[in-house]
């Protein structure tokens, strides 16, 4: 499995297959670009109805889906307005990855915790203007005991807010790489301190 940042909130994530083409997921693609990923899934324009056209699987609601192998689950939660916005957890090859969104409460409470589950990936923001910032990202992550924790939603040309949030995790800089390769055996090892990564946006 691929993961990448876009900037803000946006990821693409592809997984992959021996014996078949994988399949990719955008999640919040940036204004008036069409998206060509077999699964798009956006956070904030809430439809209760999802949608397939030309092969592509739409969600932007709360449920339970499941499509071509992946399964995916949006947890409801609020933006810092009291807005609608969605937490995804996507399930493939084994692995359960998280994306908060634009995740505005303080912190997680105990119906979202028990939906959310185990996470492998966690895909925090930590903007502190839009979203939550370090500090509530930093309890969110000592819930969710994640084993890798992605930073988003911030401005990666302003280093102040990446800086205090590796800070507040007990880390220093962190290089940046250009996409996350993961597998299930990614996250065999025991232990227990979370992984840290910094991607480039895209």
């Amino acid at each position: 499995m691929k993961i990448s940042w876009c900037g803000e909130t946006c990821f693409q994530i592809t997984t992959s297959s021996d014996d078949k083409e994988g399949v990719s997921i955008a999640i919040d693609e940036k204004e008036g670009k069409k998206s060509k990923a077999d699964i798009v899934l956006n956070t904030r324009e809430f439809n209760s109805m999802p949608q397939k056209k030309n092969g592509q699987f739409f969600i932007s609601s709360w449920g339970e889906y499941e499509s071509r192998g992946v399964f995916i689950q949006g947890v409801p939660s609020l933006t810092i307005n009291k807005g609608k916005n969605i937490i995804f957890l996507i399930e493939a090859e084994g692995i359960r990855i998280c994306h908060l969104g634009f995740f505005g409460e303080q912190d997680i409470n105990e119906e979202q915790l028990e939906a959310i589950g185990r996470v492998d990936v966690l895909l925090v923001p930590i903007d502190g203007d839009k979203t939550i910032n370090f500090k509530e990202a930093e309890r969110i992550i000592a819930e969710l005991e994640p084993k890798m924790v992605i930073p988003m939603a911030y401005n990666p040309k302003k280093k102040d807010t990446l800086n205090a949030f590796l800070k507040a995790m007990g880390e220093k800089e962190i290089a940046s790489q250009e996409k996350l390769s993961v597998n299930k055996k990614s996250f065999s090892s025991e232990s227990e301190k979370t992984e840290i990564i910094i991607l480039e946006e895209k």
